[in-house]
């Protein structure tokens, strides 16, 4: 759990570390900027004990993500330490519907939510097809907000795939707009996060698309 400067939430929960690059928004992505100076942090005190050492596997000696995914066991416990209602981006530093993240795991991260609908969880995801293969199993209590990333036209398909899930309030993280989304159909989305790309990499930014 984390303070963060994020514009559209208060906390962040990673009961998962680590993740792979599936899609160009990935390219410059912030968590792997993140995770590769929490492993530089690690390596440099390889006795701490705090989930900082959780690092070390999932970044290579490159500084990018090295395909590990970790789910983090005593994470899911953290809500029960939030006293006051929270806003809670499940997940800055992966993605909970990552193909290595095994189902059981998911239905106990969603059951952590069930159990405290004094929070609002926003989950985020790229991975639209796990997503809908495993919503009909999970308990979607109102207090779980479910969005998908959509970076261009190509990938317009994770909204339908959104529309078919059973979440209270579903969302779009329009970022990194990497190009033009033209009659966008928001039929079933009650929220949309639109923002240009970022990072030391070479991003593209908005007047570079002519947007």
């Amino acid at each position: 759990m984390g303070q963060t400067k994020i514009e559209w939430t208060e906390l962040t929960w990673n009961p998962v570390v680590g993740c792979t690059k599936v899609s160009p928004g990935c390219a410059h992505c912030y968590a792997e900027r993140m995770a590769a100076r929490l492993h530089g942090m690690a390596r440099k005190r390889p006795d701490r004990t705090d989930r900082v050492r959780n690092y070390l596997p999932v970044i290579n000696d490159r500084g990018r993500w090295s395909n590990v995914v970790l789910p983090v066991e005593e994470a899911l416990a953290d809500p029960e330490s939030w006293r006051a209602p929270r806003l809670v981006f499940v997940n800055s530093m992966s993605d909970l519907f990552h193909e290595d993240v095994p189902p059981d795991f998911i239905a106990r991260v969603f059951r952590v939510m069930n159990e405290h609908p004094q929070h609002r969880f926003q989950v985020l995801t790229k991975r639209a097809d796990k997503l809908a293969e495993l919503a009909r199993d999970l308990t979607w209590t109102a207090n779980i907000w479910m969005g998908v990333s959509v970076e261009t036209a190509e990938y317009i398909s994770r909204i339908d795939l959104l529309r078919s899930t059973p979440a209270r309030v579903r969302f779009l993280s329009l970022e990194p707009l990497l190009g033009p989304l033209p009659c966008l159909n928001l039929d079933g989305i009650h929220w949309a996060i639109v923002g240009g790309e970022s990072g030391p990499w070479g991003a593209v930014n908005c007047g570079e698309l002519g947007m």
